[in-house]
């Protein structure tokens, strides 16, 4: 793991959303999971507020949809939402939920985790004084498993990152917010398939530039972004896994919402699907974009298994 310095930057153009901004791209054949690339029918709503966001999660899981990454930022004065959203296997479950406390956020966790649930997306956000803590969970029949972590400071993400590389296992999801005063980091993991993986935190936007391009010339593809601020400062956090031999990829940061929406109509007509989107704020309310998209092989279900699945113990530091 590298940490570099962290550099302040302040936009200077204002970006607003209609009052209810909706995108619906459809990807491809048939379904795989997430974090590997593989073609799938996929979906992205962005720019919802509360109730139109809470009708589009019920539109989607009666078309057989799961969600799979789930962003809430403030645009002007308005809380917005996006998700996005793959088809499920037909062995999937799922469930998401929103606006917990962090003794919410913790029970509902370990209730999943005894239901056969593993977290595989995990969001903090701050609305005035209130911190609220938000997941999505996945049980499937592909031993499928995470272990996630929460209320790190550096130190302690530091140590537990290098634990969780000695057991090779990769991030899949890396959240950063303020709490206190402070920055805490929230993450998950998964067990690497053979694929190789890097991960950088605390660079400014000119780093994750040169790191981005020094990363995709060494074969790798970006599968999560996280841009936070630090000290009023904004910083970047990127996660990169090798590319197969059927795999190509694209990403692109820093884009103004008509900008990131005109990349990705482009990208989903070349073949290529979004794997992981974020929106951070640069200063004065003003929304950037990020996103990731990746093209590869056709992936299918695999046969249920009677072995029983070994389910992480969720933790949280003291």
């Amino acid at each position: 793991m590298q940490n570099s310095k962290k550099f302040g930057l302040v936009g200077k153009t204002t970006i607003s959303f209609a009052a209810s901004v909706f995108l619906s791209l459809g990807g491809f054949s048939l379904n795989g999971a997430d974090y590997d690339g593989s073609k799938i029918e996929w979906k992205l709503d962005a720019g919802l507020e509360k109730d139109r966001f809470e009708e589009t999660m019920e539109e989607r899981r009666s078309e057989g949809m799961r969600v799979v990454d789930i962003e809430q930022y403030r645009s002007g004065r308005s809380t917005k939402q996006a998700a996005l959203w793959v088809k499920a296997m037909p062995s999937d479950e799922w469930e998401s939920q929103r606006e917990l406390t962090v003794v919410e956020y913790k029970e509902e966790n370990e209730n999943f985790l005894k239901k056969g649930f593993v977290p595989v997306d995990i969001e903090v956000d701050r609305v005035g004084a209130t911190l609220h803590f938000g997941g999505v969970w996945l049980k499937s029949n592909e031993e499928f498993t995470t272990e996630m972590k929460f209320g790190m400071d550096d130190l302690m993400f530091s140590n537990f990152y290098g634990e969780m590389a000695d057991r090779d296992y990769r991030l899949i999801d890396f959240e950063a917010y303020e709490t206190n005063g402070k920055t805490r980091y929230a993450a998950i993991w998964k067990p690497k398939q053979g694929e190789k993986a890097r991960f950088y935190r605390g660079l400014s936007k000119e780093e994750f530039g040169r790191v981005s391009a020094l990363m995709e010339g060494e074969g790798f593809r970006l599968v999560d972004i996280e841009g936070y601020n630090v000290d009023g400062r904004l910083n970047f956090a990127c996660e990169w896994v090798s590319l197969d031999e059927k795999q190509s990829s694209q990403f692109a940061y820093h884009m103004m919402a008509d900008e990131f929406y005109q990349k990705n109509a482009v990208l989903a007509n070349d073949g290529y699907r979004l794997t992981d989107i974020e929106a951070y704020e640069i200063g004065r309310g003003e929304i950037r974009y990020a996103g990731s998209w990746t093209t590869g092989k056709q992936r299918v279900e695999a046969e249920a298994t009677k072995k029983d699945r070994k389910r992480d113990i969720f933790r949280r530091p003291g």
